[in-house]
């Protein structure tokens, strides 16, 4: 990542919070705007190469300024009581290490409206065991950030395009890291866009799912895994900008 664009992530400050009305949206491939993404992969697992990309998108009833940056949580249940080796997606030792990345790149998309034109930087986090302490859980969280002197003004109405989380298929193959062809549950809990340093308050928060619980998406069919078992609970932006001072 470039230097000025974790520079932004860093200063953006986040002492002063504020929900926002506007709906909250997860779909594979593309944004949930008429159809374009899936509720749904049944991902084939036969290949290392290429990525899973999982949209988080939103819409807004009010219009906000001075928008820099967007940070999402997405929470994973796992239809088995352990995460298999192919969903240890970070971590030193890990099977799959380096399996989960943040993107705003969505110059390959056009059905929802692109705030970021593929001009920042971003970041993945992952915490197997999150959010409440069991085995088969883990959290996502992704944060892109623009330079604050290209902040943007968000309008009410349209679908946007957040943050895409992208998942690796590196080492699911033979002799890969099984637990690829089990089922899983995705939720969207949360999206905060992340204003300039100077504007109050500095994060708006977005919880409400879209209709039909267009917050969720499934591994496989996500047979077994019970995606109400992932409610949000999501760690503060100063939480994130602490892991990298």
């Amino acid at each position: 990542m470039r230097l000025g664009f974790m520079i932004t992530l860093l200063l953006l400050m986040s002492a002063v919070q504020a929900a926002a009305d506007g709906r909250i949206y997860l779909s594979w491939e593309d944004c949930a705007l008429d159809g374009a993404g899936a509720a749904d992969l049944d991902a084939a697992c036969e290949f290392d190469e290429g990525n899973s990309a999982l949209h988080c998108a939103f819409t807004l009833d009010q219009a906000i300024d001075d928008v820099v940056g967007i940070e999402v949580t997405v929470d994973l249940q796992h239809s088995q009581r352990t995460l298999p080796n192919w969903w240890r997606l970070m971590g030193k030792g890990e099977c799959r290490d380096a399996s989960l990345f943040a993107s705003g790149d969505f110059t390959g998309n056009g059905v929802c409206a692109d705030p970021w034109r593929n001009l920042g930087g971003g970041v993945a986090i992952y915490y197997p065991g999150l959010p409440r302490g069991q085995t088969s859980q883990a959290r996502m969280i992704g944060v892109y950030a623009i330079q604050s002197d290209s902040a943007r003004v968000l309008d009410a109405g349209p679908m946007y395009y957040g943050l895409k989380l992208l998942i690796s298929n590196q080492k699911t193959t033979f002799p890969g890291c099984a637990g690829c062809l089990q089922p899983a549950c995705l939720v969207l809990n949360q999206v905060k866009l992340l204003r300039g340093p100077k504007s109050i308050p500095s994060e708006i928060t977005i919880e409400t799912p879209g209709p039909a619980l267009a917050n969720r998406a499934t591994w496989r069919g996500g047979s077994g895994a019970d995606c109400a078992t992932v409610p949000a609970r999501s760690r503060t932006w100063g939480q994130i900008k602490r892991l990298y001072r």
